[in-house]
């Protein structure tokens, strides 16, 4: 009888998973066709993960639009790499995101953009900022790295590729 119940609950809580996560997913499906959008449900990824404080993920995404609003950090190749300092965080976080489909950024390019490094870094860690987006722009130079991530999908490819990168950068 106790065994049932305990199956009866794990599966509960797996169903319940597995609803949050297709919420999480629709969401990102509807956010995928508009820049703010995107960088919004790119930082609200951040916060569910527990990178950022859920009290500080209005203030993290007013300063990312913020530095967007001062130009378009669409660096060509169908690469974004929105980002802001912030005294919001307290260490650098970059993450990344793959919109379904390309969407429109403001490219210097005018390509739609079909990755996107999101960095966020406190106001006292510019160095790393800067390192960070030093990393990017060098893959957005790369003809064999930009088309890599513009035809990868796959996560666990994905996360290889970093890894190759990194290694190389």
């Amino acid at each position: 009888q106790i065994a049932n119940q305990q199956h009866a609950e794990a599966k509960a809580a797996a169903e319940n998973a597995k609803q949050q996560q297709q919420e999480a997913n629709d969401a990102w499906e509807r956010a995928r066709k508009e820049r703010d959008d995107v960088i919004k449900a790119v930082v609200e990824r951040l916060c569910a993960s527990g990178a950022i404080d859920e009290e500080k993920t209005t203030t993290v995404f007013r300063a990312v639009l913020q530095r967007e609003r001062k130009g378009s950090t669409g660096i060509g190749r169908g690469i974004a790499l929105p980002h802001c300092k912030t005294s919001a965080v307290e260490s650098p976080i970059v993450a990344f995101a793959k919109p379904v489909e390309p969407i429109p950024f403001g490219a210097t390019d005018g390509a739609p953009v079909h990755s996107l490094f999101c960095v966020v870094s406190p106001l006292d860690a510019a160095d790393q900022h800067v390192e960070s987006l030093r990393w990017i722009a060098k893959i957005a130079r790369d003809d064999y790295y930009a088309k890599l991530l513009s035809t990868t999908r796959d996560p666990q490819s994905l996360y290889e590729l970093f890894q190759e990168i990194d290694g190389v950068a």
